[in-house]
């Protein structure tokens, strides 16, 4: 067993390495950076244009375009990876090697998270803590929840990426499920219960509000690590089917 998962760890982290290599090599850092600078720039203006805001609320206002920066970022980044691997052929060159699925997942999951932490920990201590001279612990707590955040906004990006050799479905699929996880709570009020409580514990910002005063919350925690577990496996059981049908044709 421990071999196994020895194993298991270096295959995924060959895959890490080759889209550590890929990433780099590609015009997808531009496009973060592009994106990153496009909000953090509002910020800029935002903050020039009220110098009489308070430094608590500067502090939120921050974590809240953060929050979002770390939705569209990495599921940006995750939603073209397998279809952009069916679409230069590499796939079948990867079917052909001794790595699962499950290994194939946790590679690019690697790298996700790499990108992540990168962004939340980058930006967040710039303006949280140089800027709005926020406590070491708050911006600490709102590093872990856009962490949390951003992974699972890439394992939703990761699993339709999977589903589809479109970049445009890839794309559909990303943001409707992003859309329901996130603003479905903001319509809680016009359901029945129990479908209300369901669709309130299920608002993903509401699950990340809390870190951002400084607060690490259990509920939260299990919310978005639950929700990219989740999605982690259902991207492996995609590519397991997707690969089983593709043997059989």
């Amino acid at each position: 067993m421990r071999r196994g998962a020895f194993r298991a760890l270096t295959n995924a982290r060959w895959i890490f390495l080759k889209e550590l290599s890929s990433f780099l090599g590609s015009n997808l850092p531009i496009g973060a950076v592009a994106i990153v600078a496009l909000f953090c720039g509002a910020i800029s203006v935002v903050i020039g244009a009220n110098p009489g805001i308070g430094k608590a609320n500067i502090v939120m206002v921050l974590f809240r375009v953060f929050y979002i920066i770390l939705l569209v970022v990495p599921a940006s980044l995750a939603m073209f990876s397998f279809v952009s691997e069916r679409r230069q052929g590499t796939m079948e060159l990867l079917y052909t090697l001794p790595v699962t699925d499950f290994e194939m997942v946790l590679g690019k999951f690697f790298m996700g998270l790499l990108s992540i932490a990168v962004i939340s920990v980058g930006i967040t201590f710039f303006y949280v803590v140089w800027i709005a001279d926020a406590s070491l612990f708050v911006a600490l707590a709102g590093v872990f929840g856009l962490m949390l955040a951003g992974t699972y906004a890439y394992c939703v990006g990761l699993f339709a990426s999977s589903l589809t050799d479109s970049y445009l479905l890839g794309f559909l699929v990303t943001t409707l499920v992003l859309f329901i996880v996130d603003v479905g709570g903001f319509f809680a009020g016009l359901l029945p219960s129990p479908a209300r409580e369901v669709l309130t514990h299920m608002h993903a910002y509401s699950q990340f509000f809390p870190f951002a005063r400084g607060i690490i919350p259990l509920k939260g925690v299990v919310f978005f690590s639950s929700l990219a577990a989740l999605f982690l496996f259902l991207t492996v059981k995609v590519l397991e089917s997707r690969r089983w049908r593709g043997s059989e044709s």
